[in-house]
C-alpha cells in the first residue's frame, strides 16, 4: 500500500521489497515463538506450535529466525537506509519491547499496534517517499488503530489461557461486556477515521469514497450484531477474521484508487 501510494503503480523491484518485509516479519514471529516457548506450552491455543510441540528444537528455531531477519534486512537495504532502519525498529518494538512487556502490562498492545503501522511506511520509504508525509501518516495511523481490537478480540476468547500462562490482559480490569464495548467504540472511531483520508491529502475518486463509506456501514452493522446481539465463541472468531479481511479490502481499494 505504501509503495503504490507513492509510485502510483507497480515496479519490477516490488517483489524484492515484499520478500524483504515477509522474511523480516517471519523471522520476527519465529523469534517471538522462541522467546515465548515455555508459556506457549501452557496454552491450548499455542501448545501445538513447532517449538512446544517438539517438532523443532529451540536452538534451530533461533538460527532460522535470525537467518530470516538478516536476509529480510539485506533485501530491504536495496532500497536505501530508511527501510532497513524502519525494519530494525519494528523488530525492536515487537521482540524487544512488546514480547517481554505483555507479561507485565496489559498496555503492551500499544507498541504491538505500532508494529502493524510501520510496514506501509517501509513500502512508502522504499518507493522514495518522505517519512513524515501526511499521506503515509494517515495509512500508518489507520493500521495502528486497526491493530488493537485484534488483540482485544483474542482476549475475549482466550483470556483465561493468557492469564494462566502469566500474561497480563485487560481481563484484570474489565469484564467481557466492558471489553466488547471498548472494542466496538474503537472500531467505530477507526472506521470514521478511514473516511478522513482526503483531509490528509489522499485524493479519492467520488465512487471509491462512496464504496468505502458503504463498506464501513456494513462492517460496523455486522460487527455490532455479532458482538452484542448474537455473540458466541464461533462468531467472535468470525469477526476476528472479518476485521482483518475488511482492512485488506480497504487497502486494496486504496491501491486501485492510487493507480487509476
Amino acid at each position: 500500500m505504501g509503495f503504490f501510494l507513492f509510485r502510483k503503480g507497480p515496479d519490477p523491484a516490488l517483489p524484492v521489497l515484499i520478500a524483504g518485509v515477509f522474511l523480516l516479519a517471519g523471522g520476527s514471529a519465529a523469534l517471538n515463538e522462541y522467546q515465548e516457548r515455555k508459556r506457549d506450552a501452557l496454552m491450548g491455543r499455542t501448545r501445538s506450535r513447532p517449538i512446544p510441540s517438539g517438532s523443532i528444537k529451540p536452538l534451530m528455531a533461533l538460527v532460522i529466525s535470525i537467518g530470516f531477519i538478516l536476509t529480510g534486512l539485506l533485501l530491504l537495504s536495496r532500497f536505501g537506509i530508511a527501510p532497513v532502519i524502519l525494519g530494525a525498529v519494528n523488530l525492536l518494538l515487537y521482540n524487544g519491547l512488546y514480547t517481554p512487556m505483555k507479561i507485565r502490562n496489559s498496555f503492551a498492545v500499544i507498541p504491538g499496534g505500532l508494529v502493524g503501522a510501520i510496514p506501509p511506511v517501509i513500502g512508502w520509504s522504499a518507493a522514495g517517499g518522505p517519512l513524515f508525509h501526511p499521506n503515509i501518516l494517515f495509512i500508518a495511523t489507520l493500521m495502528f488503530l486497526w491493530q488493537l481490537p485484534h488483540f482485544w478480540l483474542l482476549i475475549i476468547r482466550y483470556g483465561k489461557e493468557y492469564e494462566a500462562a502469566g500474561f497480563s490482559t485487560l481481563k484484570r480490569y474489565l469484564d467481557d461486556n466492558q471489553i466488547k464495548r471498548l472494542i466496538f467504540f474503537w472500531m467505530l472511531v477507526s472506521s470514521v477515521f478511514l473516511l478522513t483520508a482526503p483531509v490528509f491529502g489522499i485524493q479519492i475518486d467520488l465512487w471509491i469514497f462512496i464504496l468505502l463509506a458503504l463498506l464501513n456501514v456494513l462492517f460496523i452493522g455486522f460487527f455490532y450484531y455479532v458482538l452484542f446481539l448474537n455473540p458466541s465463541e464461533k462468531r467472535i472468531r468470525l469477526i476476528f477474521i472479518l476485521t482483518n479481511v475488511f482492512l485488506t479490502v480497504v487497502l486494496g481499494v486504496l491501491i486501485v484508487n492510487s493507480v487509476t
